[in-house]
C-alpha cells in the first residue's frame, strides 16, 4: 500500500469518521464521503484495506502498553439496518492520539534527512528550532541529545493531555459542547464553541472559537487546563472568518474582547536593559525605537491593554517606566500602590 498523498488524505478523512461519536458509517456512507471530500470514487477492495492499516497501527500501538493478546478496536456488532458500521470502541484511539509507526517513523527520518539540506540557507534558519522538537517529540534523537539542548515546557501542565484531543476536534470540524470550571467559579457550565484555533502561551494552551450560546454569543478563548470534558454536537460549524496568522499581531498573550483597539503605549528603560528588549522584543509585531530620544532606550509598541501587558511590563520591575498613554500609567500606578502596601515596615 503506497504511502502516497491521496492514500495518506483517505486514512485522515477515514480516522475522522471512526472517531466521531455521531453518525453511523457502513462501507457505502464511507465511499460517499471520500467521493465528496476527495472529487473522485474510491474502490469498496479499497477502503477495506486502508480499514485494515489502520486497525493494524492502533491494534500494534495498544499492544507496547497492554499485555491483552487482542484488541476490540472497533465496535463489535455495530450495524445501520443490515449492513455493518464502523466506530472505533474508545475516541481515543483517533490516528492522532497514537504513536508512529514504524513506517511512519522511517518516512519522517527520510523528510528530516531532505529538509537538512536547506538549513545552511537564511530563509531556512527556522529549521534550527523545528528540527530539534520533532526529533524529541517522535524520539528520533541520539540518545544523549536531551543532554544538550533544552526547551521551557511545563510537564505537570493539566491541560496538556487534551491538546491531541482537540486538534483532532478542529480537523473534524465538530461543533463542541464543552464543560468550563473557571478558577473563581466553584461548578463547571456548558459552554457551545466552534473551534477554530490551539495556541500556547506563557506554557499554557488556549482554544479560541465562536461561542453561540445564551451566556454569550463571540469569538472567546478558553483555558485547556479549566475544561473538564467535552463532546460532539450534531451541529454544523460556522465557516472560521478570522486570519489567525494576523489576528495576535494586535496583542501581547491571548486576551481580547472583540471591541479591543490597539493604542501606542511608550516605554523607557534602564540602559542596561534596554539592549536585552532590543534582541527579544516585547512585541515584535510592531515594537520600535523612539528616534526622538536621543539615549536610545525608549520603545513604541502599539498593543491591546490587556492584563498579558500589565504583567510583562511589571516583570521589568524599576527598569522600565510607561511614558504614555495616561490610561496604562494609571493602571501600572494601581499595581505599584498595592505591592508598596505588600513592603511596608
Amino acid at each position: 500500500m503506497p504511502p502516497n498523498k491521496n492514500f495518506q488524505r483517505r486514512i485522515t478523512i477515514l480516522d475522522e469518521c471512526f472517531a466521531s461519536r455521531t453518525g453511523l458509517f457502513t462501507l457505502e456512507r464511507l465511499g460517499d464521503i471520500l467521493y465528496e471530500r476527495m472529487g473522485f470514487t474510491i474502490s469498496r477492495r479499497t477502503i477495506q484495506n486502508d480499514i485494515d492499516y489502520i486497525r493494524g497501527i492502533i491494534e500494534e500501538n495498544l499492544s507496547k502498553t497492554s499485555s491483552i493478546d487482542e484488541f476490540t478496536v472497533f465496535v463489535p456488532k455495530l450495524f445501520d439496518g443490515k449492513k455493518t458500521a464502523f466506530r472505533y470502541s474508545d475516541a481515543d484511539y483517533a490516528l492522532g492520539n497514537q504513536l508512529l509507526s514504524k513506517s511512519d517513523q522511517e518516512q519522517l527520518e527520510e523528510t528530516l534527512a531532505i529538509l537538512s539540506r536547506y538549513r545552511n540557507r537564511a530563509d531556512f534558519d527556522w529549521l534550527d528550532a523545528l528540527f530539534p522538537r520533532i526529533e524529541t517529540s517522535f524520539n528520533l534523537a541520539h540518545e544523549d541529545y536531551n543532554g544538550l539542548i533544552s526547551y521551557q515546557s511545563n510537564r505537570d501542565y493539566v491541560g496538556q493531555p487534551l491538546v491531541g484531543k482537540l486538534y483532532n476536534q478542529l480537523l473534524r470540524k465538530k461543533v463542541l459542547k464543552i464543560s468550563y470550571k473557571p478558577f473563581d467559579n466553584l461548578d463547571s457550565y456548558l459552554r457551545i464553541i466552534h473551534p477554530y484555533h490551539l495556541k500556547q502561551y506563557n506554557n499554557r494552551w488556549f482554544l479560541f472559537g465562536l461561542q453561540d450560546d445564551e451566556n454569550y454569543k463571540g469569538i472567546t478563548n478558553l483555558a485547556l487546563d479549566r475544561i473538564q470534558d467535552f463532546t460532539e454536537t450534531n451541529e454544523n460549524i460556522k465557516k472560521d472568518q478570522i486570519e489567525w496568522g494576523d489576528y495576535f499581531d494586535d496583542m501581547i498573550g491571548v486576551s481580547k474582547n472583540e471591541d479591543d483597539k490597539p493604542i501606542q503605549v511608550k516605554l523607557k528603560f534602564d540602559k542596561k536593559r534596554i539592549k536585552y528588549v532590543l534582541t527579544k522584543p516585547i512585541h515584535g509585531a510592531t515594537q520600535k525605537l523612539d528616534v526622538a530620544d536621543s539615549d536610545k532606550s525608549t520603545i513604541l509598541i502599539e498593543v491591546v491593554p490587556n492584563r498579558e501587558l500589565y504583567q510583562t511590563l511589571l516583570s521589568f520591575g524599576k527598569d522600565v517606566r510607561v511614558i504614555e498613554p495616561d490610561l496604562v500609567k494609571e493602571e501600572m500606578r494601581k499595581h505599584a500602590m498595592v505591592l508598596i502596601e505588600y513592603y511596608k515596615i
